[in-house]
């Protein structure tokens, strides 16, 4: 159990690293033209906004 444990902690701890070496990229126009060429809604907060 405490062999999962530190595992679980390695790649917690790898995820943040990599989260911080490589931030995610903004979108660009041209994307976000697409995605209104297909009627998409074009929000990045629904996926973190309450229902």
């Amino acid at each position: 159990m405490q062999r999962g444990l530190i595992l679980a902690l390695v790649v917690a701890g790898l995820g943040l690293a990599l989260r911080v070496a490589n931030p995610p990229l903004p979108v660009d126009e041209a994307f976000r033209d697409v995605l209104r060429s297909y009627g998409a809604e074009i929000s990045n907060t629904r996926e973190t906004s309450s229902p």
